[in-house]
């Protein structure tokens, strides 16, 4: 019971000043949505007509998973100091643009709709090139943060 009272408790920290069992957290979702990315790239590379298809979002749970991984990463960003100034200032116009998408595709893992018809249909995400550009750069953004955190922290082991 502890532990699910600590895991509620908002964690208000940047990458340097993250515990090490924090970073791992971090680094283990990081590596979940990397999964998912290169799992959704797969699949849109072998899928074929997805337009006219009715149960066309099927093949793409990958793409859900992938975007509520980076919405908690997201918010993570944004609401507990996770990243630097410098860090964040980079990547907060995709921040704030995609993270209304990003709570949706999570909301759509995590909660099962009444219909197809209560959320939009993954084909027409797709369509949005700028949006599959933002999410890549955040991805890339987060995965090359939390990469030089870890190297720092691996050099810093190493200084006598």
């Amino acid at each position: 019971m502890a532990r699910s009272e600590a895991a509620e408790i908002p964690v208000n920290e940047s990458l340097s000043d993250a515990s090490v069992e924090r970073l791992a957290c971090l680094l283990r979702h990081w590596a979940w949505a990397d999964e998912a990315l290169t799992r959704f790239e797969q699949e849109l590379a072998g899928f074929g007509n997805y337009d006219e298809d009715p149960v066309a979002d099927h093949p793409y749970g990958a793409y859900y998973h992938w975007c509520a991984l980076l919405c908690g990463l997201s918010e993570a960003a944004l609401e507990h100091g996770l990243l630097s100034a410098r860090q964040l200032d980079a990547i907060r116009q995709d921040l704030e643009v995609s993270l209304p998408a990003l709570r949706a595709c999570r909301k759509l893992l995590v909660v099962i709709p009444a219909s197809a018809q209560d959320h939009p249909r993954l084909a027409d995400l797709l369509r949005d090139d700028e949006m599959l550009g933002r999410l890549r750069r955040l991805h890339r953004a987060f995965g090359e943060a939390l990469h030089e955190e870890q190297i720092s922290r691996d050099l810093g082991l190493l200084d006598p």
